[in-house]
């Protein structure tokens, strides 16, 4: 991505910071609409938004790579795949 600088440490920092704040803004959301978060629950949240990243990290690496045909159809399989596993999980996560 960048040679190796003080840029890529930071880069890093930033993007685990991001991270930190998104998850606790979802804490706080889930508690306002008063759903219940088990530590299942969380595992669950948390491995649908890592196959989130790997799926737009694949397509986004195929379309970088001059492969935008297999890149976009590669996202539109799998992110269709992913978005309706997230409708379901979506659905057990908000019953209360």
């Amino acid at each position: 991505m960048f040679e190796y600088s003080m840029i890529q440490p930071l880069f890093w920092m930033a993007i685990g910071l991001l991270t930190a704040i998104f998850f606790l803004g979802l804490r706080y959301w889930f508690q306002d609409l008063k759903i219940r978060m088990y530590w299942w629950k969380w595992l669950m949240v948390g491995v649908w938004l890592i196959l989130l990243a790997v799926i737009l990290g694949g397509a986004f690496t195929l379309i970088g790579e001059n492969e935008p045909k297999a890149g976009v159809r590669f996202l539109l399989f799998f992110g269709i795949l992913i978005l309706l596993i997230g409708g379901g999980i979506w659905k057990i996560v908000a019953r209360k």
